[in-house]
């Protein structure tokens, strides 16, 4: 018999150890947001560049929280949606397995 663990054995049991699922959504989340701003940014035309002095930032803080390397407080994403000339909406919605 082998002793080997496949990726799903592993990830479930990393998932398990305390707090590891709420990092695994924290970064699930930075990572949606990232790309929802990249969306918007090339949707507008825009260089990581122009967005960044638009919205006061570094192009390096824009390139970073793109890639979902960042959780960024609530002032950031307010600066973030006004260079897009967006509104930011926080909202709480039930989990689609609460029906």
């Amino acid at each position: 018999m082998s002793d080997r663990v496949d990726w799903n054995d592993l990830r479930d049991r990393r998932l398990a150890e305390p707090g590891a699922a709420e990092a695994y959504e924290a970064t699930r989340i930075a990572y949606e947001l990232g790309q929802e701003v990249r969306h918007l940014r090339e949707r507008s035309g825009w260089s990581q560049s122009q967005l960044a002095r638009a919205a006061g930032m570094t192009q390096s803080a824009v390139a970073r929280f793109e890639a979902g390397g960042t959780i960024p407080t609530l002032p950031v994403l307010e600066r973030l949606a006004g260079a897009l000339d967006m509104r930011l909406d926080v909202r709480f919605t039930p989990n689609a397995d609460a029906a």
